[in-house]
Parts: C-alpha cells; sequence; structure tokens
C-alpha cells in the first residue's frame, strides 16, 4: 500500500478535525448534547480511518474487518449524531430507557450481522468484482436496513436543527444555521454516493469524507463561536411558552437561556436575550432585582420588580428544569392586585383599631359623664315631668353605653385572627355572665341548670359575649312581668351545646333563619338587634354553630355549639 497525499487529505486531514471536534467537546460532556457530540466525533474519527485503510491495503485478510468496522461506525455516528439533537432540543421521549435499549440492542444487531454475516444477509462474502486487488462486495438485505437507519437518524438530526433554525432567534438561531450547513452537505454527500451519481467513482467516497470535513468543520466553528453545547435552548414543544406566569431559564451561569411570551412581555425583552448574564440584562430592563432573583432557592418566594416604572409584586418559584441540572426556571405569578388587596384591608383594620379605641374610651367615657350629670339632675329633680325626662336620658345614656359595648366586642370579632384560639372555662364564664346582667336586671329570675359540665372552650376570652348577649336578649325582648332565664349546657364528644331558654313570646317560624341577620351586612340587619348579630359573627369565627327553637310550654331557646378542648 502506497499513501498519496490525496489520501492524507482525503483521510487523515478529516480524521485530524474529527479527533479535534472530541477534544473540544470533552469540556462539555456534562452539558446537553456533549456525550453524544463526543461519540459522534470519535465514532467519525474511527469511520474515516478505518475506511481509508479498508480501501488503500491489498490484504484480503485485514481488508474486510476494516470495512466492517467502517459500516458499524457509520450507524454509531449517523445515531449519535441524531442524539446530539435530541439533547440540545430536549426530547425527552428519545432518553427514554427503551428507546434507548433500542437503539444500543439495534448496534449489538448490526455488528453481529457484520461479524457473522448469516446467510449472506449483510453481504456476499466472495465478491464478485476484483479491481486492483481489493473486494469489491454485493449486499444483501441487511445492508438496506443499515442504510435506512442512517438516513433515518441524519434526517431526524436534520429536521430538529431547521425545526430551531425555523422558531428560534439571536444565539440559537446562529448555533442551527452554523450546524444545519454541515449537516446538509454531508447529508446530499451520503445521497450521491448511495445513489452512485459521484462524478469520479474512482476517488472511493471521496464525496461522503468532503462532507464529513465540513461537518466537523462546522462543528468546530459552532463550539468556538456560537457557544453551542454550552448555551443550548429549551424545546420549543414546553407548556412554558404559553402560560399565563412569566417564565425565565437560566443556565449554571446564571445566562439567560430562555423567556416565554408573558417573560418578553414583561421585561420588554427582544429576540438577542439568549446568552446575555442575567445581571446585564436586569441593567438593561431598568431592574435592579438580578442578586435575588438567581439566589433564589428552589421553592417559593416573593419579591417587587419594577418593570415598568411601577411597583409590582411577584410569587417566584424557582425549579430545575433539566434532567442534568444546569438549567433553572423561575416562574413569575404577578400578585400586585392581591398585595395591594391585602394592604387595603390592612389599613381598614387600622381604621377599625382605631374606631375601637373611640369606643373603648372616647365615647364610652362621654356617656359615663352624661350619666353621672343625669344622676345629680334626678336627685334636684321636682316635679313628675322633670323626672320623665331625666329616666329617658339615664335609660337612652344605658341604650348608647350598651351600643358602644356591642360595637366594640363586633370590632374586635372583626379584628381577631381566625388562628387565634384561647381555653376558656364555660362554667365560671357563665356564671360570672349571669351575675353581671343580674346585677343589670334585678327583676328578672335568671338560673344557672345543675347540668352545666366544667368542660373547657377551644375559644377565645370573647365567647363571653356570646352568653351576656344572649342572657340579656331573653331579658330585654321578654314581655312576662318576671322574666324567666334558664342557662344549661349538655357535653358531646368533641362540641358543648349552650341553651338559652326564656319564658318570653317566642320568635315566629318566619324570623327563625333570619333573626342574626344572616345575609345582611353592616349592622342594620334583619334580626333583632345587633347583639345577635355579634353573637352570630364570634360563633363562627370560633368554628361553632348557633340556632334558635321554640321553648316548651312558652318562649325561645337559644342554642350555641361551640368546640372544646
Amino acid at each position: 500500500m502506497i499513501l498519496t497525499q490525496f489520501d492524507l487529505i482525503l483521510f487523515f486531514f478529516p480524521a485530524v478535525l474529527s479527533l479535534g471536534v472530541v477534544l473540544f467537546a470533552w469540556q462539555y460532556r456534562s452539558n446537553r448534547g456533549g456525550t453524544p457530540l463526543l461519540v459522534h466525533a470519535l465514532g467519525s474519527a474511527v469511520w474515516i480511518l478505518s475506511y481509508g485503510a479498508g480501501t488503500r491495503l491489498d490484504s484480503q485478510l485485514v481488508v474486510p474487518g476494516l470495512l466492517g468496522i467502517s459500516w458499524l461506525a457509520a450507524s454509531v455516528v449517523s445515531i449519535s449524531g441524531m442524539y446530539v439533537a435530541v439533547e440540545y432540543t430536549e426530547r425527552a421521549w428519545f432518553e427514554r430507557p427503551l428507546v434507548l435499549g433500542g437503539m444500543g440492542g439495534y448496534l449489538c444487531l448490526e455488528a453481529l450481522m457484520i461479524g457473522l454475516n448469516p446467510g449472506g444477509l449483510f453481504y456476499t462474502r466472495t465478491p464478485t468484482v476484483v479491481k486492483d486487488g481489493l473486494p469489491v462486495y454485493e449486499f444483501g438485505v441487511w445492508w438496506t436496513v443499515h442504510l435506512l437507519v442512517v438516513f433515518v437518524a441524519a434526517t431526524a438530526m436534520l429536521v430538529m436543527f431547521l425545526e430551531v433554525y425555523l422558531n428560534e432567534s439571536g444565539t440559537y438561531r446562529r448555533q442551527a444555521r452554523t450546524v444545519l450547513g454541515g449537516i446538509a452537505v454531508i447529508y446530499l454527500a451520503a445521497v450521491v454516493e448511495v445513489a452512485g451519481l459521484e462524478p469520479y467513482p474512482d476517488l472511493l467516497y471521496n464525496a461522503t469524507m468532503a462532507g464529513s470535513t465540513v461537518l466537523s468543520v462546522t462543528f468546530l466553528w459552532a463550539l468556538f463561536y456560537a457557544d453551542f453545547l454550552d448555551l443550548s435552548p429549551v424545546a420549543r414543544g414546553t407548556v412554558l411558552e404559553n402560560v399565563e406566569d412569566a417564565a425565565v431559564v437560566l443556565d449554571n451561569r446564571d445566562r439567560l437561556v430562555y423567556l416565554n411570551r408573558a417573560g418578553r412581555e414583561l421585561f420588554g425583552a427582544d429576540s438577542g436575550y439568549a446568552g446575555t448574564p442575567a445581571e446585564e440584562f436586569f441593567d438593561l430592563t431598568g431592574d435592579t432585582v438580578s442578586d435575588q432573583f438567581t439566589e433564589i432557592p428552589d421553592g417559593d418566594t416573593e419579591f417587587v420588580m419594577t418593570p415598568d416604572s411601577r411597583k409590582r409584586y411577584f410569587s417566584v418559584s424557582a425549579s430545575t428544569v433539566s434532567n442534568d441540572g444546569q438549567r433553572r426556571v423561575f416562574a413569575l405569578h404577578e400578585t400586585t392586585a392581591e398585595k395591594e388587596y391585602s394592604q387595603r384591608l390592612e389599613e381598614q383594620r387600622d381604621n377599625l383599631e382605631t374606631l375601637n379605641q373611640v369606643l373603648r374610651h372616647d365615647i364610652r367615657n362621654d356617656l359615663t359623664v352624661i350619666k353621672l350629670y343625669a344622676d345629680l339632675l334626678d336627685s334636684e329633680c321636682d316635679t313628675e315631668e322633670q323626672q320623665e325626662y331625666i329616666d329617658t336620658l339615664d335609660q337612652s345614656a344605658d341604650h348608647a353605653v350598651d351600643l358602644t359595648q356591642t360595637a366594640r366586642e363586633l370590632s374586635e370579632v372583626m379584628l381577631l385572627d381566625s388562628d387565634e384560639t384561647g381555653r376558656v372555662n364555660l362554667q365560671a364564664t357563665l356564671k360570672n355572665e349571669i351575675a353581671d346582667v343580674q346585677a343589670s336586671y334585678p327583676d328578672a329570675t335568671l338560673e344557672l341548670g345543675t347540668s352545666v359540665p366544667s368542660v373547657t372552650l377551644a375559644t377565645s376570652e370573647m365567647v363571653s359575649s356570646v352568653f351576656r348577649n344572649l342572657i340579656k336578649n331573653a331579658i330585654q325582648h321578654n314581655d312576662k312581668k318576671v322574666p324567666e332565664v334558664t342557662v344549661s349546657a349538655t357535653e358531646q364528644e368533641e362540641t358543648v351545646t349552650v341553651r338559652v331558654a326564656d319564658n318570653g313570646p317566642g320568635v315566629p317560624d318566619s324570623r327563625k333563619q333570619t333573626v342574626f341577620g344572616e345575609g345582611e351586612q353592616g349592622l342594620d340587619s334583619a334580626g333583632t338587634g345587633m347583639g345577635l348579630h355579634l353573637v352570630s359573627r364570634i360563633v363562627d369565627t370560633h368554628g361553632g354553630s348557633v340556632w334558635v327553637a321554640d321553648n316548651e310550654p312558652e318562649g325561645t331557646v337559644f342554642a350555641v355549639n361551640l368546640p372544646i378542648v
């Protein structure tokens, strides 16, 4: 065998270029597409060198083995090239164990077919033509399968990069355009070879070798100047593009990989964002959130942005989006409306707290002064008419005091955190409230049933207002000369039911559902008064229930069911 300069150009130079791709792709082996590119480039070098040696040596013993290696290497090159595109475009289903196992199984089967050639399926063992001492084979059925697999894999690779070129922009478009050029050249060269359309067939696959040279050059160009493998896009089929929340994908060096439609609109990004460092990108958009943005851990957090010179609030969820953990996606869900609503509620809460303080101190103190002077005037009035005026003044002041107390307690209910719980002794609370009401209404008869259990309520101290208002309501709305009120309680497994029964006129069935002002807003309810509205609010806040029923033989029973410890 004598190697000519042409042989060096045709085989040795492309092999060296392929090995160059191996060396430069090694540093990207952990990136998406890095390992398949290493296999592809190494396979190309083996394919070229084994084929070159097989077509230049004159040994009938060595040549078949070298050509067999070249045919198997061609399959490896086509399949690994396809997987460069698969990982670059993140088509995860190609990477499932079943699919990968099928690809590996095919290569093993082809190796057996080439090595053993059962029944002459791959090639005719004895060449029909001998030219210049070299075997020229007639190929069998498996050669057709071999060509089909090679072209299907090459076509898939071509289509995937073409899709990136057509749908992406900026850096990704440049990468796809560079690689596409090399793929197209070697693809057409292979078609020319297989179809027997070479203008110089005696040169033995010079078209394919030339195509391989071009592909290696384009891969090197893409690795050096287009950040190929160092910066790869998220697959276009991802759901990120169509979600309403803005999605930002960064690589492990905090460079922008992808912005979905909502993200591009939010930041006003143009098509050249890919590969821009996050810090630089946010500076360009007028934001100063790059540090806290890129340091967000996996999970949820919240921060403020001003992308359009208006303070906007976002809840940000960070997570990895690639199997190799090299990229993270940040989903930005805008919570500005919820935040502003929460701030308005906080302002209203502050205003309500102020109102509560006014009711608790200023108005109540003024009413106390009014009652004091009414008592002084009562001791000095001389006529019955004057006494009537003083009594009316005193009753109105008492009523106003009751209203301020109820309004104060209602505001405290509104301010109460629903998660707040306490421990209140039921028996002691009922005794205290009965004693206080009895002092205000000495003519009424109040009884505490002997069956009241000594249980602990899982409520706040405000529950005492419930019992006080129900007892007072039973007296105030009683038409008997001597109002009679009996308070009893029954313990269940996790709750206790307190009943306040009176001998009054009762509540009509038509009003039993509306007596607590249910469905009404504010204090002007359809119930019997603000006190019952307060009862309903406190009970609901503590996870209980309240209802009204008829007493036997006459009167009304108000029942309250509350949780116990």
